[in-house]
């Protein structure tokens, strides 16, 4: 169930295989104890992410409400064109700091492709990246661009430490793509960076936005406008919905 998609490399089939069992063994016991509403584990799985997000805040002393609508519903293996999904695998994916190989063409730029198959504006790819990675959701649980010292907290970390100019960025000298942050006083190191990561602070527009999301006051707008990028995202798929 669930192949080809639960078996690509982006989504951790190992990781993914523990989460889905317990997924299971809740919707089977909620369906088990309720004759008259069912749950798919399409929507558990979408209402485990919101969950998630809800106390992701809550941790950064914020109290939000994550949108959720109920209404998917699950297919069969038997019903599933493995072929038809298998080209559908993706090779890069800025929104998780994940590249399969390298390629040609630069990491923010496949971020940037990516976020408009999604139909994201620039500020909502960029709220979405600084949140994604202060939770911690990178592939393999890499650090790269994990500028928080409080990482599954729901903060504008991310935006904050990017653009502390007390941070000296140079590029790692064993990997031309990964980026070290080092103190500019004492040379210690403080983070470590992707292309993606460092293009906010560097490209003129995203850079404009990372300091709207960074500055002091700007905690509640970070938090509002990430639930509504999320919950844009995971509604994407929702034609009933329009």
């Amino acid at each position: 169930r669930l192949a080809p998609q639960k078996d690509w490399e982006i989504n951790q089939p190992e990781q993914l295989e523990k989460v889905l069992k317990e997924l299971e063994k809740i919707r089977k016991k909620f369906n088990g104890e309720h004759k008259k509403k069912k749950v798919s584990l399409a929507d558990l799985i979408v209402l485990a992410g919101c969950a998630g997000l809800e106390q992701a805040a809550k941790k950064a002393g914020q109290e939000v409400t994550v949108p959720f609508t109920p209404g998917r519903t699950d297919t069969s293996q038997e019903q599933t064109d493995a072929e038809s999904f298998a080209v559908l695998e993706p090779k890069a994916d800025g929104f998780r700091n994940y590249l399969k190989t390298r390629f040609t063409v630069s990491a923010e730029h496949l971020l940037i492709d990516r976020a408009q198959l999604l139909t994201l504006t620039a500020p909502e790819m960029t709220v979405l990246v600084g949140g994604l990675r202060v939770l911690g959701t990178n592939y393999g649980g890499v650090q790269h661009g994990v500028f928080t010292s409080h990482p599954e907290t729901l903060t504008n970390d991310f935006f904050v430490n990017l653009l502390d100019m007390g941070t000296e960025w140079k590029v790692s000298m064993d990997d031309e793509d990964i980026f070290e942050g080092r103190d500019r006083a004492t040379g210690e190191l403080k983070w470590t960076a992707t292309r993606v990561d460092l293009i906010f602070g560097s490209n003129s527009q995203l850079r404009a936005l990372a300091e709207i999301y960074g500055s002091a006051a700007s905690q509640g707008k970070f938090l509002r406008d990430f639930v509504a990028a999320w919950n844009k995202v995971m509604n994407l798929d929702r034609f009933d919905l329009a």
